[in-house]
């Protein structure tokens, strides 16, 4: 394991750090990846890749269409909207599916992808503790870095050189994987369940050959125990009982954005920076992007100013989702909303457009209203 002042130290194995690794790597830059676990390992998430983050990781070429078409599990161009039991509205897109993979296989080949381009990977070595220029890991090394990269998720011991302390505003998702066989009937594309949950819904993700069914709020007054709930009642609602099943539960970031990415020579990208939609959830397309936006940062001499100012980037689309998450969710605007994805045509396709990638939430309104 190479230290030293030229050095870009990664902490974090995910689509975020990885994307981070490639672009560095494929540029000639040496860049060290350090992730806790070892890798392949299981994530808690729908596993839904948008169109966008398809194109993204396409385009950079870290991953070819090939490569992709062979990591998807299924693709689906049909959501099914549901309001506390009460069906609203089927919606099936004309073009640009979504894909769903398996998080422990896609993140194992972007962490690859990252090593063959040159980035030193080493899994199951944690950083325990890190100052402006140095880490200590679990192992007892101490690596020497010019740029710092929290990759590290919704608890990053990076970005408390950033804010000062670890977040404390943290959503919380969970979610069953029930074997296809095991279900009265097999949902028609992606499913979403409001109502269940304040500022939170349930997923209901077809894959191969099960369905991943959980639960997520984002800024939200339910409790971890609160959403634990509501998930079981919904899995008894469906009968599907969950007593010899398997509960995967994470925190996810809520409403901690770091538009600039972080400061100085520390860089923060995927949900480290907070890069989750506050309203779909959608984390793997932002933290891919952010990596490799961080990336480009640090081969321009940390020109983040000029770089990240652009609109349409992850970050202005996560902004954009705080602020129109309270249309959906929030009390006085619920019955609206709801309404509107049960007798607009158009509503159902804006939301679509936003899991799929296609379209931001600045778009979708002015479209509809305008």
């Amino acid at each position: 394991m190479k230290t030293g002042k030229d050095l870009t130290l990664i902490v974090g194995g995910g689509p975020a750090g990885s994307a981070c690794a490639y672009e560095l790597a494929k540029s000639g830059r040496y860049c060290l990846l350090l992730e806790k676990e070892e890798i392949p390992r299981e994530k808690v998430c729908g596993g839904i890749l948008s169109h966008r983050a398809a194109s993204v990781l396409v385009g950079s070429g870290m991953i070819s269409t090939q490569e992709l078409e062979e990591l998807t599990l299924r693709k689906h161009s049909t959501i099914t909207f549901w309001d506390r039991g009460e069906y609203l509205r089927r919606y099936t897109s004309p073009s640009d599916p979504v894909r769903i993979v398996s998080r422990s296989r896609f993140d194992g080949f972007l962490l690859r992808r990252a090593a063959s381009a040159g980035a030193e990977v080493l899994a199951g070595r944690k950083v325990e503790s890190v100052d402006r220029v140095s880490a200590a890991t679990s192992s007892g090394e101490t690596v020497f870095f010019r740029h710092l990269v929290g990759a590290d998720g919704t608890t990053s011991i990076v970005r408390r050189l950033v804010s000062g302390r670890r977040s404390r505003k943290t959503g919380m998702g969970l979610h069953y994987l029930v074997p296809l066989r095991e279900l009265e009937r097999e949902p028609e594309g992606l499913e979403v369940h409001f109502g269940h949950i304040p500022y939170g819904y349930i997923w209901v993700i077809p894959g191969k050959d099960s369905v991943n069914i959980g639960a997520g709020a984002l800024g939200s007054p339910a409790s971890p125990s609160d959403i634990v709930e509501a998930l079981g009642e919904f899995m008894g609602s469906i009968k599907c009982p969950v007593s010899h099943r398997q509960l995967r539960g994470a925190a996810i970031p809520s409403l901690v954005l770091h538009r600039d990415l972080g400061m100085d020579n520390i860089y923060l990208a995927g949900d480290a920076a907070g890069l989750v939609d506050q309203v779909s959830g959608e984390g793997i397309g932002h933290a891919a992007e952010s990596g490799m936006l961080v990336a480009r940062c640090i081969l321009s001499g940390d020109r983040r100013g000029t770089l990240l100012k652009n609109s349409g980037t992850c970050i202005d689309l996560v902004r954009q989702s705080i602020f129109y998450r309270h249309l959906l969710h929030s009390r006085p605007a619920r019955g609206t909303a709801m309404m509107s994805l049960r007798d607009s045509e158009e509503f159902a396709r804006g939301y679509w457009n936003i899991i799929s990638g296609t379209e931001s939430y600045n778009e979708m309104f002015s479209r509809i209203l305008g």
